[in-house]
């Protein structure tokens, strides 16, 4: 049995922290009630109590050393999240980011202890949180932990043994390309569901179809710069079949517009408008949807 520590309580660090709460002694950072119990929905099956503990900043100088550490944020908390939560771990402790979009990796590898382990972990497991505390897991999927830096490489399956609990876990030894993909995706189904306040399912609605190819367009021209090879067929089959799979569910960017939270909109059309300024690469439909989504913000509601 490990001490892991899980920093966040949004969907996904709930789902995470119930899954490896059955074989972990877990804690989960939070800055919500610690003493509130966590629950765990699914279908017509009976609500679970998550079986962790919740904590703030201030114990963690008081609490074991935590072998895994896995951030489970937003895109744009992960590095004010770590320099707070880094002066607390152990010099040994490994370092698991999971969120949507690109970046963090190069700026939380400046800041490691040599012998910290540094790994992404992917996940297509669908959820919401039906409330402060209440996680409804909606549909099942493939999650993805790859390694991010030479020490990660050696620990990998020891490290992924000790994950077993989350559901179909595998190993991918070319993290960024996957983590690409997936961007691919978030680019495709994200901005759009939210900006016309519809379901991913609605998506494959024709009306919908050129906009989704010049976004994919664009972004298929960025990953060929940064060497990796993902044909623009390839990735709308992949966003439409996600669409196909996820229905009836709202995308993680519609449901932040509704609740009027800050959105990963940066991390994901932002970053192909970054590095398309970067290559010389013309970006005009994402830097369209980072505008449309931040003027969304601003207003604090759906256009």
């Amino acid at each position: 049995m490990a001490h892991i520590l899980i920093v966040g309580d949004g969907a996904i660090g709930l789902l995470l922290s119930h899954f490896l709460s059955k074989q972990h002694k877990v804690y989960v950072l939070t800055r919500k009630s610690t003493q509130q119990a966590r629950i765990y929905c699914r279908d017509q099956l009976a609500p679970q109590t998550i079986n962790a503990h919740y904590v703030t900043l201030n114990q963690l100088p008081k609490l074991p050393t935590f072998e895994r550490v896995i951030f489970a944020v937003k895109a744009f908390q992960v590095q004010p999240a770590f320099t707070q939560i880094h002066p607390h771990l152990s010099a040994y402790s490994s370092i698991i980011i999971s969120h949507n979009g690109m970046g963090n990796i190069a700026e939380i590898q400046k800041s490691l202890h040599q012998k910290q382990a540094l790994y992404f972990l992917t996940t297509n497991i669908a959820a919401f949180k039906k409330g402060p505390y209440t996680v409804q897991h909606t549909g099942d999927g493939q999650s993805t932990l790859g390694d991010c830096n030479p020490l990660a490489t050696h620990y990998i399956a020891k490290t992924t043994s000790l994950l077993q609990a989350i559901p179909a876990l595998k190993v991918n030894k070319n993290i960024q390309q996957l983590r690409f993909q997936k961007l691919l995706v978030n680019i495709a189904i994200n901005p759009l569901t939210a900006i016309h306040n519809i379901k991913n399912g609605q998506l494959r609605d024709p009306q919908y179809r050129p906009i989704i190819e010049q976004l994919l367009t664009e972004a298929c021209a960025v990953a060929k710069a940064e060497g990796f090879d993902i044909p623009l067929k390839q990735a709308l089959d992949h966003a439409y079949q996600v669409m196909a799979l996820t229905t009836h569910n709202y995308s993680s960017m519609h449901q932040d517009i509704t609740h009027h939270r800050p959105t990963e909109i940066m991390a994901i059309c932002g970053y192909i408008s970054e590095q398309g300024e970067k290559y010389g690469i013309s970006t005009p439909a994402n830097n369209g949807m980072c505008k449309k989504i931040c003027n969304i913000q601003r207003k604090g509601s759906l256009l």
